[in-house]
């Protein structure tokens, strides 16, 4: 070969070589597989989160059965999924869960979200991290619980706030409920308390009637939250009618906010994908909770249509109260009542949030109500004592009722206040056990001959 070939071979090579290389790396390139291990990570076990919310979902009743508690779940589930890092991974959400189930027991679980390696859609040799959530269990009951038992709720509440402390903590108690009226028990051995003023029920396998179901006496609620590591930030009842001022001023000093609605609440409950992430704000949590829950149910509001579960468009009512001001509210409620009123022209006149027939208590409203029965001078100066309490209330302009369908909220005010339906000796057993109430003393009703 000559020596001029041989060097165009030499020079040739390297060229080739090198295209060959280029031809290589301009092929396409799988991107290396996600990791799970990159989504964001809770607060650790043991370590302070910025909050910790327990939801206790009382689900063992006609609510677990028709589905409603496992609807709410996946609610929360998804609020978790879609929340942002930031808020993700400096605050817990534990669910307590009693299903209405004679075979899965109650369980006391984290949500967090897990990460999930799945096939793309548009090219299935590549795989995408998919965002999911799980239940971190953190405690399981062996058997059936009533979960109505004010030592049940205290056992739980403290091993999740002790498992998972915090700066600060709120509690949502999710069940039935009617306000601050007595209630009876299935089984009278497990309560000592009479007249018991009551929220939640539990079916326990044994009863479909929830007026004789297991209960939580509103006092011993009070005593049990009272017991938490300090005071909550919020308390919110996602139950019908416990927007009373009776229930709020029970439990005044086991939270700073109180969040429930003074009439029947919608049937698929409180709106958890909005409300959960509203329960991590760094200020004014339970004003935002209230305005979430309010503004997702306004927005499908529409007297038009049908009200139906799957798609409720009959309203909401909700109230946020501060409860630091309801020791002054009773204060000038008991300065300003001064004669006997008529209890029966009072019913007749003031807005009643109880539609019912079968089962009525009378759920009033506490504005309307002192409205009719102080001054006008008096009633000014109530006025602002009961605006100062209220750090939010709304109302869509009808609400509805299992018993009444849609009904106008003309005259609603955001709380309701029990009025006696009979005096002296024509008075009902509910007349005579709201003398028992903590409010009938301080705000001085007494005055007013009931």
């Amino acid at each position: 070969m000559h020596i001029k070939n041989l060097l165009q071979l030499l020079w040739i090579l390297p060229c080739m070589l090198l295209m060959m290389a280029c031809s290589k790396d301009n092929d396409p390139v799988p991107d290396p597989d996600p990791d799970p291990r990159n989504i964001p990570q809770p607060p650790a076990k043991g370590s302070v989160a910025d909050h910790t919310v327990l939801i206790y979902i009382g689900g063992d009743s006609n609510l677990g059965r028709d589905g409603f508690a496992s609807s709410d779940l996946q609610e929360m589930e998804e609020a978790i999924k879609a929340m942002d890092a930031s808020l993700y991974s400096h605050n817990n959400l534990l669910v307590f869960y009693d299903q209405y189930s004679e075979t899965l027991h109650p369980q006391l679980f984290r949500i967090i979200k897990k990460g999930e390696l799945q096939p793309s859609e548009t090219d299935p040799t590549k795989k995408i991290l998919v965002i999911t959530t799980e239940q971190e269990l953190i405690m399981e009951y062996p058997k059936e619980i009533t979960s109505t038992e004010p030592s049940i709720i205290k056992e739980v509440m403290q091993k999740a706030f002790g498992d998972y402390p915090a700066n600060s903590y709120g509690f949502v108690y999710w069940s039935h409920g009617d306000g601050w009226m007595p209630g009876k028990y299935e089984n009278m051995a497990l309560r000592s308390i009479s007249p018991l003023r009551w929220i939640g029920v539990d079916w326990n396998n044994s009863s479909a009637n929830s007026s004789d179901s297991f209960k939580t006496g509103i006092s011993e609620l009070a005593d049990v939250l009272n017991s938490a590591p300090k005071k909550l930030d919020f308390l919110m009842f996602d139950a019908c009618f416990v927007m009373s001022v009776e229930v709020a001023y029970e439990l005044k000093d086991c939270a700073d906010y109180f969040i429930g609605s003074p009439t029947e609440t919608p049937g698929p409950g409180a709106p958890y994908t909005q409300v959960v992430p509203m329960m991590f704000a760094s200020s004014q949590a339970a004003a935002k909770i209230g305005e979430a829950y309010f503004k997702y149910y306004d927005n499908k509001f529409n007297p038009e249509v049908t009200n139906s579960n799957a798609n409720w468009t009959g309203g909401v009512s909700v109230t946020v109260l501060d409860t630091s001001k309801l020791s002054e509210l009773a204060a000038i409620t008991n300065a300003s009542l001064s004669s006997a009123s008529s209890v029966s022209n009072l019913r007749n006149q003031v807005f009643d949030y109880d539609k019912r027939n079968n089962g009525h208590v009378g759920y009033y409203d506490m504005e309307g109500l002192m409205e009719k029965v102080l001054s006008p001078s008096k009633f000014d100066q109530w006025k602002a004592a009961y605006q100062n309490t209220l750090t939010f209330w709304n109302t869509t302009p009808e609400n509805y009722s299992a018993y009444a369908k849609m009904f106008s909220m003309e005259g609603a005010n955001g709380v309701s206040h029990y009025i006696p339906s009979a005096l002296g000796s024509s008075a009902t057993y509910r007349d005579t056990d709201y003398r028992s109430t903590a409010w009938y003393h301080d705000a001085g009703l007494s005055q007013l001959g009931w």
